[in-house]
C-alpha cells in the first residue's frame, strides 16, 4: 500500500476555513479509500499514486468550487516496495500493539 499524508489549505476569504474543509472531506469520505482525519491533515491509504492524486485533486477542486481563491497543497508520500505497509502496520511498529 501507499500511504499519503496531505493538507489542503484554502486561502483568500477570511480566517475560518471549515466550510471549505468540510466540502473537501466529503470527497475523501466518498472516495472509497481508507483514510484517517487528524486535526491538521488527512492520511490516505491506496494501491496506486493515481488514486491518491485523484482524491487530492477532487478535494482541491471542491474547495475552489466553494469559493476559495487559492489552495496550498502539502503532500507527504510513503511508497514502500520492500514489504506491505499500511497505516495500521506503521502505528503498530511504533506503539507495539
Amino acid at each position: 500500500m501507499i500511504i499519503a499524508e496531505f493538507t489542503l489549505t484554502p486561502l483568500g476569504k477570511g480566517v475560518s476555513v471549515s466550510k471549505y474543509v468540510k466540502k473537501a472531506f466529503e470527497v475523501i469520505k466518498n472516495s472509497g479509500l481508507k483514510y484517517e482525519l487528524t486535526p491538521m491533515s488527512t492520511v490516505l491509504e491506496a494501491r496506486t499514486l493515481d488514486e491518491i492524486f485523484e482524491v487530492v485533486k477532487k478535494a482541491e477542486e471542491k474547495m475552489l468550487e466553494e469559493g476559495a481563491l487559492r489552495v496550498v497543497i502539502d503532500i507527504k508520500i510513503d511508497h514502500r516496495l520492500d514489504k506491505d505497509a499500511s497505516m495500521e502496520s506503521k502505528k503498530k511498529a511504533v506503539l507495539g500493539k
